[in-house]
């Protein structure tokens, strides 16, 4: 899990498989196009909300802890630490966590095989 450290509190971040298919249910996409938002470098706003929210819900599921929070107090975390423009921030530290989680978690396209020829 991910910490999200405030200055009064600690938000705990789940990504795993329920978090992927989440979010790609809620923005009607399939796992290939998540894995190509994941390779792009620029993230909207409100997909980064998004992400965070979801990550938030995972925990509190896993946590069997009740939801507290909602997309309105998201954007307050992420503007005590410092806005979406704070390039070596928790949020980008987030985004590494996802990327890692999602990578050891599943591939959108398997394996490549080296194919040789005899």
């Amino acid at each position: 899990m991910f910490e999200l450290k405030l200055k009064d509190k600690t938000i705990y971040l789940k990504w795993g498989t329920w978090a992927m298919r989440e979010f790609c249910t809620q923005n009607n996409i399939t796992l290939e196009k998540y894995f190509e938002y994941l390779q792009d470098s620029k993230f909207d706003l409100k997909l980064l909300i998004q992400m965070v929210n979801i990550g938030y819900l995972s925990a509190c599921i896993s946590l069997k802890e009740e939801i507290v929070f909602n997309d309105v107090d998201v954007c307050d975390w992420i503007d005590e630490l410092g806005s979406v423009f704070n390039p070596e921030g928790q949020l980008v530290d987030y985004i590494k966590y996802i990327i890692t989680n999602t990578t050891t978690t599943i591939s959108a396209k398997g394996p490549k095989e080296d194919k040789k020829k005899a």
